[in-house]
């Protein structure tokens, strides 16, 4: 039968906005990877000790990184950068104080960022929060990509070692969950080193994703196929948990944080083993996130169920908090509805609502925000993300604070600021979700900004 005026319209449109696409993308991320990279000072921060500290340390160890020369002083890339930790790690009496890795028995940590609206900044602070988690504690992070505009993808694509752009073939959530036939089977029960082999690499060490295109949306329409043929023994909702339980089991955590000394006669020429290092950076995973599609669908249940814990980032104007409303007593709906039939624990962790853009100088934005925080003090973080123009810059071109290198003075102070911002909210969620962990940039960022208003209180006043 021949197609419809419209069914054909829509396919060469699809078609052509595919090409087009691929094409735009393919143009920015042909070009290098960013390698940002730290300064002495800078990563004295993220290792958590004093500069004097690590300035001694580098002298007296062998196999510190040389780095590079920038001006007067020493840079380190990321990867440098995980080196010194377990440098540190396997001389230290403690060595989570430098690699917060999960222990053989603890349970794997899914963190959702979701929100039924687009334009929250949703992806931008999943991307961040990888970031900081690498960049100050050395997690080894899984991120699973569950928008089908696969914006997180981006953020991670391009680069020698990073994933390539994914193309229709290229294994997705829909890939990972199950949700295909698997011959007269109704869908695919993959078992753990097959779905090991859905996370692909990112330039990141220890970082590995599970990318999205277009073709992420099959997954809503896998599981109304599921629910039509009613296979027995698995509940729509529970195809992406299931997975992740498999992927866990099979891949737990072994090596310690302190286990990377080279022994006599491995032939590594320094003191640290790189092939087990290599093999500790991707036996397994200390914490996964999952950057949720905005919409609430039957897919987007599944990352829910699989979540232990879950960040809505959302902006502060009137019609956007309406439909945060409408997000969450759909999603509340959903969740009881399942509990009444089944007594699963769902979100067993911590949740928060994570402000974002926040314009310090638009009224309704404040006002906003303090009617949530007074209303909900336990369920809002009391540190969001300020509107800024120099993250928006770096977002153009998919790359996030932590990476993006302005050109001039000017932009560089204002990337610095965002970057503070960005390391006060990791620390803020970190925090409720590892309360071991909290660094005080939180606490910091917040006495800063509660200054600042009242330098304004006190000019407006004169």
């Amino acid at each position: 039968m021949a197609k419809g005026r419209l069914e054909q319209y829509l396919t060469d449109l699809s078609r052509g906005l595919e090409r087009a696409r691929l094409t735009a993308n393919q143009d920015l991320l042909l070009k290098a990877r960013p390698t940002r990279s730290y300064s002495m000072r800078q990563c004295a921060r993220y290792l958590n000790v004093s500069y004097q500290y690590l300035t001694k340390f580098a002298a007296q160890t062998a196999g510190f990184p040389p780095g590079q020369a920038k001006g007067r002083e020493r840079v380190f890339n990321t990867r440098e950068l995980m080196t010194i930790r377990m440098l540190m790690a396997i001389h230290a009496k403690r060595p989570r104080d430098y690699l917060a890795w999960r222990a053989p028995l603890d349970p794997l940590p899914v963190i959702s960022f979701a929100s039924q609206k687009g334009g929250t900044a949703k992806s931008l602070s999943a991307a961040h929060f990888a970031q900081y988690l690498s960049l100050n504690f050395g997690m080894r992070v899984g991120l699973m990509d569950a928008d089908p505009q696969h914006t997180l993808t981006l953020y991670f694509a391009g680069g020698e070692e990073g994933v390539g752009l994914p193309d229709p073939g290229t294994p997705t959530m829909v890939d990972f969950a199950g949700l295909y036939p698997n011959g007269d089977l109704p869908y695919t029960e993959n078992n753990g080193e097959t779905l090991d082999s859905f996370f692909q690499p990112t330039g990141w060490p220890g970082m590995r994703i599970v990318p999205a295109h277009s073709e992420t949306s099959e997954g809503e329409i896998q599981i109304a196929r599921l629910l039509r043929a009613n296979p027995p023994g698995k509940r729509f909702y529970r195809y992406l948990r299931d997975a992740i339980d498999i992927w866990s089991a099979a891949h737990p955590p072994r090596t310690e944080p302190g286990d990377f000394r080279a022994s006599a006669g491995t032939g590594q020429g320094g003191p640290l083993d790189l092939e087990r290092v290599q093999d500790a950076l991707t036996e397994t995973l200390d914490v996964i996130i999952i950057d949720y599609q905005p919409a609430l669908t039957l897919f987007q249940l599944n990352n829910v169920i699989a979540s232990s814990s879950l960040v809505i980032p959302q902006t502060m104007k009137g019609f956007d908090l309406a439909t945060l409303a409408t997000f969450t007593n759909g999603l509340l709906g959903m969740l009881q509805h399942i509990l009444a039939h089944d007594r699963i624990e769902i979100g067993a962790g911590e949740h928060m609502l994570l402000p974002t853009i926040v314009q310090r100088s638009n009224a309704q934005d404040i006002a906003q925000l303090t009617m949530l925080m007074e209303n909900c003090p336990g369920e809002i973080l009391p540190v969001f993300y300020l509107r800024s123009d120099a993250i928006a810059n770096a977002a153009d071109v998919y790359q996030s604070a932590y990476e993006y290198e302005p050109e001039t003075r000017g932009r560089r102070k204002g990337m610095d600021r965002f970057v503070d911002n960005a390391d006060a909210v990791g620390d803020a969620i970190a925090a409720r979700l590892w309360p071991h962990l909290a660094r005080g940039h939180a606490d910091a960022w917040m006495e800063a900004i509660y200054a600042a208003e009242d330098d304004d209180n006190r000019e407006a006043a004169e």
